[in-house]
């Protein structure tokens, strides 16, 4: 597989994330002409989900259904089950350690905070079914989703090219880079990526690394859902 190819698939990924967005939001106005007064349509349980069928159509559209590569080559493929419970772990202990270091931050600085958890609480739906879609959605199909696109296409093709290390360090850049600011700051998703990168690499699979990024995603929708229903904006 070439970086032409990879480029490709990013670029039909877009396309097809772009095309979705005008289409919801089209037949939200179509709602709306009809007497719809609700302002949750858009909601991100719905952006999770047209993000997920975006990323996951554009590389079977692009790459599987042109005999390029497989799912299994992208590396949806089995992996022993102390896997998944040490990139469980590990996520945890990132955010151990990052609430360590935003701690010293401010007892330092005074205020200066890393943001961990998403600034678009406003966009989550306050209801059991909203909660429910954005675990569904958010920590479930995203992480799989993303994990095809940003370990198993990006991080694969830049690590046969240039080696781990690079190939590591450059993903979790493009992979920090392409979240929008309200989805979280860069430096954590920066650190995440590196983890889903090592995972993907030590273990030959993105189980572990969906895994990750799902309790990632998980704990994040979490907290929002708990300050949401205490009437505050997470401060995590």
């Amino acid at each position: 597989m070439r970086g032409v190819h990879v480029l490709q698939a990013f670029l039909v990924v877009a396309g097809l994330t772009l095309g979705l967005l005008v289409t919801a939001f089209f037949a939200y106005g179509v709602l709306v002409i009809f007497g719809y007064e609700g302002t949750t349509v858009l909601s991100l349980p719905l952006l999770f989900a047209l993000e997920a069928v975006a990323i996951l159509g554009g590389i079977h559209y692009s790459l599987v259904c042109t005999g390029r590569v497989s799912w299994q080559e992208l590396g949806w493929v089995p992996v022993r089950s102390g896997w998944l419970a040490l990139a469980a772990l590990t996520c945890v202990a990132i955010y151990v350690v990052m609430i360590g270091v935003q701690s010293v931050l401010r007892a330092i600085s005074g205020g200066i905070e890393i943001g961990m958890l998403p600034e678009a609480f406003v966009l989550f739906p306050r209801s059991v079914f909203g909660f429910l879609g954005s675990l569904v959605f958010g920590a479930v199909a995203v992480p799989i989703a993303e994990e095809f696109l940003f370990r198993g296409l990006l991080f694969r093709w830049m690590r046969d090219r240039w080696g781990f290390s690079v190939g590591a360090v450059a993903s979790a850049l493009v992979f920090a880079l392409a979240h929008p600011p309200a989805a979280g700051s860069a430096p954590m998703i920066f650190l995440i990526g590196l983890a889903l990168a090592y995972f993907y690499e030590r273990s030959g699979s993105l189980w572990p690394s969906m895994v990750l990024h799902g309790v990632n995603n998980g704990i994040g929708i979490l907290f929002i859902y708990v300050a949401l229903s205490l009437g505050s904006a997470p401060t995590l």
